[in-house]
């Protein structure tokens, strides 16, 4: 009997097609509401400053431990990455939508009043909607089909990390440091960087993407346990790419599906980034993972990239992208030296992220949006902080 994807389990209705969205799935639950409890007398290391690295961090601080993060690029972020220079609002160019209730804000900043006092977008029932049925073009708004995830209003991800996060912790972390090698000495964990600096820890959370996990961009010492190397190649992981286009007219819906909009390989959408911010710039959005996402990859970011989305969207909308066209930018994962891929794809096993989450030794745990308790939900931003506020869970006791 074959695995069930998550797919499968959740036999999820998003309407974005792009990441699975169900309100209250995934959130921390009632350990988040009772609050973290227990001590650790020792210092931790992280790997990675992503939304599970700066959680993890965060939680950690707040009770007094000693942390210490290691990060590999000259910013924090990782996949939640933005731009703040191609428009008046922050272009999300990897994580970008709240999938769940909004109160997961206030678990993640370790503050109950954060979710208020965020400025946040939802989804109308009478927002307008272009997709393909038999091969025909279909115009329509959602109607009860609206999705349910919510867009930050004026911010981002990143933004709300930098926020309510980052300032408790941004003195713990050291840039443009590339971990090689994670050991469990048997007294503490030795943590040696590219450069051969050696660091120490009592304990260690390795937070980088799975694909470089399995790429064996670190070296662990005792290796990997051979359930999370049988995970590892087992996971179906999906590259991904992110572009947005500048108009200088709105002729495009909330949301337009391609003929290929999702299927079990990947899945594209293109969406109207400028929803619910406070700008007159009309800018279009396009995801893409999976099979979907290697058309894309293939070109050059510039012409190239440009003329093959501008024919796909003037085939539809009548020649309108091309007449109205300014400029675009795009970001491709599957190029990051320090990712490799977007996520664990949505029709992974369901055992794989479970798997994952189990501790590597007593002094090591991983931590991210695939490496996550429970067999329903991965590979979203909520997700990567749900698995560090289980790991922080787990140190404190």
């Amino acid at each position: 009997m074959q695995p069930t994807s998550r797919r499968d389990f959740l036999r999820s209705t998003a309407a974005l097609g792009a990441i699975l969205a169900l309100p209250g799935c995934g959130l921390f639950g009632d350990d988040a509401e009772a609050g973290l409890e227990g001590s650790f007398d020792g210092k931790v290391l992280i790997v990675g400053a992503g939304a599970a690295g700066m959680t993890a961090a965060h939680l950690l601080t707040r009770r007094g431990v000693e942390v210490e993060i290691l990060e590999a690029k000259s910013v924090p972020g990782g996949r939640i990455a933005h731009d703040t220079d191609f428009v008046d609002f922050p272009i999300s160019l990897g994580g970008e939508w709240i999938h769940v209730d909004a109160e997961v804000l206030g678990d993640i900043a370790d503050d109950p009043e954060i979710a208020a006092t965020t400025a946040l977008s939802a989804y109308a029932s009478t927002d307008t909607w272009v997709w393909f049925e038999n091969g025909e073009v279909q115009r329509d708004i959602a109607g009860d089909d609206v999705d349910t995830d919510l867009k930050f209003v004026g911010s981002s991800w990143l933004g709300f990390f930098e926020a309510n996060v980052l300032p408790g912790i941004a003195d713990r972390i050291t840039y443009d440091t590339v971990v090689r090698s994670v050991s469990d000495t048997g007294d503490g964990v030795e943590v040696v960087d590219a450069a051969g600096v050696s660091h120490t820890a009592d304990h260690v959370i390795v937070t980088i993407p799975m694909f470089l996990l399995r790429d064996s961009a670190i070296e662990f010492d005792p290796p990997l346990p051979d359930r999370h190397l049988d995970a590892l190649a087992e996971a179906d992981i999906w590259g991904g790419m992110k572009v947005f286009l500048e108009f200088s007219e709105p002729f495009f819906p909330t949301f337009f599906e391609p003929e290929d909009a999702s299927s079990r390989a990947g899945q594209r959408l293109y969406y109207d980034a400028a929803y619910g911010q406070d700008s007159a710039h009309h800018v279009l959005g396009l995801f893409s993972v999976g099979d979907q996402a290697e058309p894309y990859q293939v070109l050059d970011e510039g012409d190239e990239l440009r003329d093959h989305i501008l024919a796909e969207l003037d085939a539809v909308f009548d020649g309108a992208a091309s007449r109205t066209y300014l400029r675009h930018i795009a970001k491709n994962w599957s190029a990051d030296e320090f990712a490799g891929a977007a996520y664990l794809a949505d029709e992974a096993s369901s055992t794989v992220a479970p798997t994952l989450a189990g501790p590597v030794s007593d002094r090591i745990d991983l931590a991210g949006c695939s490496y996550v308790r429970g067999g329903d939900d991965w590979s979203s931003v909520h997700t990567a902080a749900k698995a560090a506020r289980d790991v922080v869970e787990r140190i404190l006791a």
